[in-house]
């Protein structure tokens, strides 16, 4: 688990005071991330990121964020790319890596497909990139919303972050979000976007976020899809699915670090 943070004006005009308004924003997710920490801010002060870290793919300090490419581009991520290693074999033949992180391939990723990138990503995250070249901001969430991301926009500026609290400092007053709360007390979640504060929003699993010439823009970039198959045994079946979930463990465990299992219940 790792934390990310960043403010951007969308009209891309300089926000006084940023870097405390990230330092702030940092210390309320501090939790998240315990091997390390930084801030990041554009030279025209109009867009900023926070980062703090759990190391666990690459514990150099090469892999440490907010991390920048080559190409200029900048990148706040949180979670894990299960097939980094593929990612980077791929890439590797127009990108020069620095590091081995996984981080590291989600830029290179952006750089060579661009939004699509996501659809060579197998794993948990929420992350935000600028594109430096295009002055776009460029972000994203798992297919299954396992990372999270909020976000909440007070007049021109607009502020992100993996918890809501992050967000709490900056809203004109905090008022409970009575449709939302209604959602969480019959499903003991809230259901769409909307959170238990209002002005607050969540990124919606399977979902992407843009912010471009003054604009903000929210699209699915994934759904569900499937065709029932009728030309296959059962035992075709059972033995199609051990397949896939021992190639799903297989990839979870690439860790630098320990991996230790629980059990719930």
């Amino acid at each position: 688990m790792c934390g990310i943070a960043g403010i951007i004006h969308v009209d891309g005009q300089p926000l006084f005071g940023i870097e405390k308004s990230l330092l702030a924003m940092n210390r309320l997710i501090q939790h998240r991330g315990p091997d390390d920490e930084g801030i990041w801010q554009h030279q025209d002060s109009s867009i900023g990121f926070a980062h703090r870290r759990l190391s666990i793919i690459d514990l150099s300090p090469l892999a440490r964020q907010p991390m920048t490419g080559d190409d200029g581009n900048m990148i706040v991520f949180n979670g894990e790319i299960y097939n980094y290693r593929e990612l980077r074999q791929t890439l590797g033949a127009s990108w020069t890596f620095k590091s081995r992180s996984d981080t590291e391939c989600i830029l290179a990723g952006y750089e060579r497909y661009g939004d699509s990138c996501l659809e060579h990503l197998r794993g948990m995250f929420a992350f935000a990139v600028w594109d430096n070249k295009r002055r776009r901001l460029f972000c994203a969430r798992d297919r299954f919303g396992i990372k999270p991301f909020y976000y909440c926009q007070v007049g021109d500026i607009f502020y992100f972050a993996s918890e809501a609290k992050a967000l709490l400092p900056f809203l004109p007053q905090i008022t409970t979000e009575r449709s939302a709360l209604a959602e969480y007390l019959t499903f003991q979640y809230t259901i769409g976007e909307k959170t238990l504060f209002e002005g607050i929003h969540q990124l919606l699993p399977g979902h992407a976020l843009a912010i471009e010439n003054g604009a903000v823009r929210v699209w699915r970039y994934w759904d569900v899809h499937f065709e029932i198959d009728f030309d296959h045994s059962p035992i075709y079946f059972r033995k199609r699915l051990r397949e896939l979930v021992n190639e799903s463990l297989e990839l979870h465990l690439r860790s630098d670090v320990p991996v230790g299992s629980y059990i719930s219940g």
